[in-house]
C-alpha cells in the first residue's frame, strides 16, 4: 500500500512513451553527481556560507537514503514498465530526496521565499524530478512521496538546528553513512558518501570560507580550476568505481575541494597573479 502501485500505473499511462528523452532530461536534474557539481559552482562563484550549508544538507540526505534503501531492500518496479534502465533498490527515491534538499535548500538558505518566482521555480524543479521517476517507471509514487518527505524533514531540522554550523550536517551525514556502509557490505557508493561527509567535517573545521568579493577575472579563474578538478575527480571515481579505498579518498577530496579550493588558491597568491595579468 505504501508504494501506491495502482496510482503509479495511472500516472505512467497518462504520459506517452515517445517523450522518454524529455523525462530523462528532467530526471537528470536530480542526479546526485550533477547536483554536487551544481552546488560546487554556486559555492565558488556566488554565496559561500549558505551553499556550504546546503551541501551539508545534501550529503546527509544522500547518506540517509542509501541507508534506508539497504535497510528496506524493496525492489524497483519490474523492468517491463521501465523506460530507462535502472538497478538497485527502489525505496525511497534518492532523486526525490536529493531534488527537495538541494533545490529546496537553495530556496531556504538564499531567502528565495521572499522572491516568489525563484521559490516557485525551485519547487517546480523538485516536484518535476520526483514525478519523472514515476513516469520513467523506475520508482513507485510511494517511493517518491516518502523521499520528498524525508527531504523536507532534513531541510526543516537542519535549518532550525544547524543552519549556521554546516559541520553539524556533515557530521550527522557521517554518522548515518557508517550503518549504511555496514548494511550494504561496504558498497563503494556508500563508502564514497562516508568519505564526502568526513571531508566536509574536516573542511568546515579547518577552512574559513572567503567572501565572494573577487573581480570577474578571478571568479572565472576559480570556476575554470574547479571544473578541471571536478573532471579529474569524476574520472578517477569512474575508473576506480569498485575500489573501496579509492572511492573513500575521492569522496573526502570532493567535498574538501569544493569548500577549500578558494582558500587554497588565495594562499597560493593565484588570485593576485590573475589580477596582475588581467590588469
Amino acid at each position: 500500500m505504501v508504494r501506491l502501485e495502482a496510482a503509479s500505473e495511472t500516472i505512467r499511462a497518462a504520459f506517452p512513451n515517445g517523450l522518454v528523452d524529455i523525462y530523462a532530461a528532467v530526471t537528470a536534474l536530480g542526479n546526485p553527481g550533477l547536483l554536487t557539481v551544481l552546488l560546487a559552482l554556486v559555492y565558488w562563484g556566488y554565496r559561500r556560507e549558505e551553499t556550504a550549508t546546503v551541501v551539508g544538507y545534501a550529503f546527509l540526505a544522500f547518506a540517509l537514503v542509501l541507508f534506508l534503501k539497504e535497510l528496506f531492500a524493496m525492489p524497483r518496479p519490474p523492468e517491463s514498465v521501465m523506460l530507462v534502465a535502472e538497478d538497485g533498490y527502489g525505496f525511497p527515491s534518492g532523486h526525490a530526496i536529493a531534488g527537495v534538499v538541494v533545490y529546496g535548500g537553495l530556496a531556504v538558505e538564499f531567502d528565495w521565499f521572499e522572491e516568489p518566482p525563484k521559490a516557485l521555480a525551485a519547487g517546480l524543479l523538485a516536484v518535476s524530478v520526483g514525478f519523472s521517476r514515476v513516469v520513467l517507471g523506475v520508482h513507485y509514487l510511494g517511493d517518491v512521496l516518502v523521499g520528498a518527505a524525508l527531504g523536507l524533514g532534513v531541510l526543516a531540522v537542519g535549518h532550525l538546528l544547524w543552519r549556521d554550523r554546516p559541520a553539524v550536517g556533515y557530521g550527522l551525514g557521517a554518522v548515518v553513512a557508517v550503518p549504511a556502509v555496514v548494511v550494504s557490505a561496504a558498497d563503494p557508493q556508500t563508502v564514497a558518501v562516508l568519505g564526502s561527509c568526513l571531508g566536509g567535517v574536516w573542511a568546515c573545521r579547518t577552512i574559513r570560507p572567503l567572501p565572494v568579493d573577487r573581480g570577474r577575472a578571478e571568479r572565472a579563474f576559480l570556476l575554470a580550476v574547479g571544473i578541471v578538478l571536478a573532471v579529474v575527480l569524476v574520472a578517477v571515481q569512474v575508473a576506480l568505481e569498485t575500489n573501496r579505498p579509492a572511492q573513500f579518498v575521492v569522496g573526502v577530496a570532493t567535498v574538501a575541494a569544493i569548500l577549500g579550493l578558494p582558500a587554497l588558491l588565495d594562499r597560493a597568491d593565484a588570485f593576485d597573479l590573475v589580477q596582475r595579468v588581467t590588469g
